[in-house]
């Protein structure tokens, strides 16, 4: 077994650490403790593991030193430099992982596929998501307190977006809480982008939003939206959501359970939900998209101007299972660029893939009832 160190304890250290935990091909290796510059940290822990100064390596039994921070030369240059550690005591503990992925696609000629090959061979850190940002702004959002209904919330595009009582996401910024980007999945070249060219909400619109979470995808539609259900089966997000769109209670109409295609105390199919011709599904419901779509073949038999966003990077297959759903139907098809690394997937730890985001689908021309 070999024995790691691994220098760093920040946010890239924080996120490879859930995955190592997980990773079967990586369980001949064993973290021993972590390295940080950083004298505050020293006598901490991260999870199990005790953080160490630099100077604390000559003392410590270990066959190699992996490096999980940003600045990844300036601390290969101090470890070797500096601390006299032989340059090839220094080495990536999911190189057994990654190798599983080069060896997948080693004979590919998918351009976007060797671009995302290339990234993951030069990243410290293991990623979902690994494409060029559209935009690369730093955004956080300040965290508030409404102390009527005893619930946290944020501004999204100047509209409160109330976060559910287990939301603990939160950076502390001079004393202020802050959440990350809740809109970042929606970046123009992200690969998990719901709304493109023509597949988009439009004015008056009926939508669906299946598997709500914040909100942020009809809060950032409602204006437009003539109505929209919310389907959501998180009863947290659910409370929280009822707050969210409080305003514009005249347009919804929510909906707390699983989408499936039976329906049962805890689910329900969108045939029973909706009776009503709609215009845009949205739907990121865990893995659940297959079975959701057969539960909605009167809906889209129903629906004329339809077009639909449907997560496919849950659960292997699933892209081509919900195109050919959708053509079923009468849609035509398409896939969001790039691809994901979806590392929350037991199949995808155990033998990576890359996976497409979205399906996204359209009726071309009106239908025929």
């Amino acid at each position: 077994m070999n024995r790691f160190l691994i220098w760093g304890t920040g946010a890239v250290a924080l996120s490879n650490i859930e995955f190592f935990n997980k990773i079967n091909v990586v369980s001949e290796n064993k973290i021993i403790g972590f390295i940080d510059n950083d004298q505050k940290k020293w006598g901490g822990m991260v999870g199990k593991y005790n953080i160490f100064p630099p100077d604390a390596i000559g003392n410590i039994s270990f066959d190699y030193i992996c490096i999980w921070v940003k600045n990844r030369e300036e601390i290969y240059r101090q470890i070797v430099d500096e601390l006299g550690i032989l340059e090839n005591k220094i080495v990536d503990i999911f190189t057994p992982y990654k190798q599983l992925i080069f060896d997948k696609y080693k004979n590919t000629n998918d351009y976007e596929i060797c671009k995302i090959i290339n990234k993951i061979k030069n990243d410290a850190k293991l990623n979902v998501y690994y494409y060029d940002k559209a935009d690369d702004r730093k955004i956080l959002h300040e965290v508030y307190y409404d102390k009527e209904v005893d619930l946290h919330f944020i501004y999204f595009e100047e509209k409160k977006m109330y976060l559910k009582r287990s939301y603990k996401n939160y950076v502390n910024k001079r004393g202020k809480l802050y959440v990350g980007n809740v809109w970042g999945e929606q970046d123009f070249n992200s690969p998990h982008l719901y709304e493109y060219g023509d597949i988009s909400v439009k004015d008056g619109d009926v939508i669906v939003d299946a598997g709500v979470c914040e909100g942020n995808f009809s809060l950032h539609n409602i204006d437009k939206a003539s109505k929209i259900y919310l389907i959501e089966c998180d009863k947290e997000w659910m409370e929280a959501l009822q707050y969210t769109f409080f305003p514009y209670k005249e347009k919804i109409v929510f909906c707390n359970k699983f989408l499936s295609n039976i329906d049962s105390e805890s689910t329900i199919s969108l045939n029973t939900l909706i009776t009503e011709s709609v215009n845009f599904i949205k739907m990121d419901i865990e893995g659940a998209e297959v079975d959701a779509l057969v539960g909605a073949d009167e809906v889209f038999r129903n629906s004329n101007d339809l077009r639909c966003a449907v997560c496919a990077y849950h659960r292997h297959g699933d892209e081509e299972k919900i195109s050919a759903l959708l053509r079923c139907y009468g849609l035509s098809t398409e896939t969001s660029k790039g691809y994901m690394l979806f590392l929350h997937d037991s199949d995808v730890l155990d033998a990576p893939e890359l996976r497409k985001g979205i399906v996204r689908g359209k009726i071309g021309r009106l239908r025929e009832k």
